[in-house]
């Protein structure tokens, strides 16, 4: 049957309905108005819509989007031998078939319909069926079901269905409305929520610069209560003072006006019966389109950060001040090197300013012969070293001019280990390199001592020469061929006389504080020339093995040559019955290494450890100072090297002098 031979229906004015309808709209009107349970507007749609179009069966499911399911919500006249299930597939039955394609049906007049929904009318005991689903635009909210019995006497007719259709669209837009309610609702409670448990104070002020609305925390912080302040002028909450200070009003009559925030600013508080109190506030504007219609004030306790700022301040003023007037000098560095901090003991001792030093790279402040080793000790800070020891001489306001200073740098590190910065602070060595070569200079007259009886032998022999010389001329002075050979006798006598007396000169004079490039090799060989007589006497026979691979070096030819006659004055006491001495050169990587090995009675580990310690000495008392080998291992030291000694006992001893590789 088509929709053209439905069955006519009655006029309006015939239908039965009309009050019905009328106590149905009465209901969803008090439903919007006074917030009726939506359960209740179910039951009572089903008692109106049974009642006008005669159904004897009536069922409303609604639509649960979460498990795709049609629920059973209401039902009036169920059929005790066919129950309806309490819940329906989208896509099962008739119910679920109008949910899945949103067609309203009525049967059995409605072509296209499933043969096995039709069906379902016999198989239920059914004469018409009318299933519509509940709908607002796109959104699914329920199905309503209506049913006849087969007993009854006239199928649904078309105006039912659009009865029907109107009662389902009706409801679905109360439910959407309920729904939209109850969202609402669930999202005020929540943003009251938020606003209450908000450590802030927050007030809502209107036009007339009343309060509509205050948080928990503004009364519990004022000392108010709500009905103190509701609807009171802001100029009943604050005290005069403060808001003639503060100028609040104005600046909140600013924002009405100009839509922009107030950044905030400070204030200060006390409630009554409260300590002063420091506060931050902020004004926001609350728009309603371009409109200001509220503004929001955000009020921050602040006093316990004021505090602890405070205290921090004065920390960081005390931590400045020992470091400004520290004796050392202390410089702080970026992660890149660069010049943060620079103390007074910096600038006193440079002669530099912080102005002129800030944001340089420390590297360029120290001496270009020490940069590459002084860089290769931060990198290690880069690569996770907690501290670093070095020595570099610094640059002062005379660029001609450098003060040795011995730097201990520090690397500052985050939580997460990453270095924040570098605290190198130095010591000026200027006075204890004056003591070191005052105490350098003794041990080279000490080491005359012990040299001068070589040494007077050295020069006794060429004397002899030349006097045996000037003898036979004197005794024989026609003679030509002995003249020319005792003049070349006595020439070459007195240039090795006077070489002696050259070297022994420039042994015993103050070294030269300058480093220069220098032939390690021929220093050497300056020392043995000074020593020859000593080995001799001591019965120490000499053996070189250089390697003829040694570069050049870059320091202090003096200074290497007073630690070369140590070790080989200690070589010769080592051996009281003579030995042998090796002296070993070659290149290591970018040190060279120089060997001093002995054939003596070796040195035992509880003296090794102490043998660089100042006037440890196992020699008896008026032999020795204990000075020698303290000096040369500062002397090394402070050409970036290194000395140390290996032996045992009864197996002789080894001397290793590493020194860097000169650029």
């Amino acid at each position: 049957m088509t929709s053209q031979n439905l069955p006519v229906s009655q006029p309006l004015a015939e239908r039965t309905w009309h009050p019905t309808l009328g106590s149905l709209f009465d209901c969803w009107q008090k439903f919007f108005l006074s917030h009726r349970n939506p359960a209740t507007l179910d039951r009572d749609l089903l008692n109106v819509v049974t009642e006008a179009i005669q159904a004897d069966h009536a069922i409303l499911m609604h639509y649960d989007s979460e498990h795709c399911l049609l629920r059973v919500v209401a039902e009036l006249g169920a059929s005790s031998s066919t129950p309806m299930p309490k819940t329906i597939a989208v896509g099962e039955g008739l119910a679920g078939w109008v949910a899945q394609y949103r067609r309203s049906i009525i049967l059995p007049n409605t072509p296209d319909i499933p043969a096995p929904l039709v069906a379902e009318i016999a198989q239920h005991a059914l004469r018409s069926v009318i299933c519509v689903p509940m709908e607002v635009g796109e959104q699914l909210h329920g199905v309503l079901y209506l049913a006849r019995a087969a007993t009854a006497l006239h199928d649904f007719t078309h105006d039912d269905l659009c009865f029907v259709s109107l009662l389902a669209e009706r409801q679905a837009a109360a439910l959407q409305t309920a729904h939209l309610s109850d969202e609402l609702a669930s999202s005020e409670r929540f943003i009251h929520r938020v606003i209450e448990s908000v450590p802030l104070s927050l007030l809502v002020i209107d036009q007339k610069l009343q309060i509509v609305s205050a948080n928990r925390h503004f009364l519990t912080t004022t000392h108010q209560h709500t009905e103190q302040i509701l609807g009171r002028s802001i100029s009943h909450v604050f005290p005069p003072v403060m808001l003639r200070f503060l100028q609040l009003e104005l600046k909140i009559r600013t924002v009405f006006s100009s839509g922009e925030s107030f950044d905030g600013d400070k204030m200060v508080y006390r409630a009554p019966g409260l300590s002063t109190c420091i506060y931050y506030y902020r004004l926001i504007p609350i728009k309603s389109g371009d409109q200001v219609d509220h503004v929001l004030f955000l009020m921050e306790d602040i006093t316990e950060r004021e505090k602890l700022g405070a205290e921090v301040r004065r920390a960081e003023r005390y931590l400045v001040s020992v470091i400004d007037w520290a004796s050392d000098l202390v410089v702080s560095l970026t992660p890149q090197g660069e010049v943060v901090t620079w103390n007074r003991a910096a600038e006193r001792v440079s002669g530099l300013t912080i102005e002129q030093v800030r944001g340089r790279p420390f590297l360029t402040l120290c001496s270009v012969e020490q940069r590459l080793a002084l860089d290769a000790q931060l990198r290690r800070l880069l690569e996770g070293e907690e501290s670093v020891a070095t020595e570099a001489a610094l640059m002062t306001s005379n660029p001609q001019q450098y003060v040795d200073v011995a730097w201990n740098c520090s690397a500052m590190r985050d939580d997460t280990g990453a270095m924040v910065a570098i605290v190198a602070v130095g010591r000026d060595l200027t006075e204890r390199r004056r003591l070191e070569a005052q105490l350098a200079q003794s041990a080279k007259i000490a080491s005359l001592g012990v040299m001068a009886g070589g040494i007077a032998h050295e020069i006794r022999n060429p004397l002899a020469i030349i006097a045996a010389s000037a003898q036979l001329l004197e005794d024989h002075p026609d003679d030509p061929e002995l003249r020319q050979q005792c003049v070349q006798k006595i020439v070459t006598s007195a240039q090795r006389a006077s070489l002696i007396i050259e070297q022994l000169l420039k042994f015993s004079h103050p070294p030269q504080e300058r480093f220069r490039p220098l032939n390690i090799h021929a220093t050497l060989e300056e020392t043995f020339n000074l020593l020859n007589h000593q080995m001799l006497v001591s019965q120490v026979i000499l053996r070189r093995d250089f390697s003829p691979d040694v570069p050049r070096l870059y320091g202090n030819p003096e200074l290497l040559q007073q630690v070369f006659t140590n070790l080989i004055l200690n070589a010769c006491n080592a051996m009281p019955q003579g030995g042998q001495l090796t002296v070993t050169t070659r290149l290591s990587g970018e040190h060279v290494e120089l060997r001093f090995t002995d054939t003596g009675h070796g040195i035992t580990k509880e003296h090794a450890a102490k043998i660089f310690d100042p006037f440890f000495t196992t020699r008896t008392v008026g032999k020795g100072t204990g000075l020698g080998l303290s000096i040369s291992y500062s002397i090394i030291q402070q050409h970036q090297g290194t000395l140390e000694v290996v032996s045992e006992p009864g197996t002789g001893a080894t001397f290793v002098i590493r020194l860097p590789v000169s650029d």
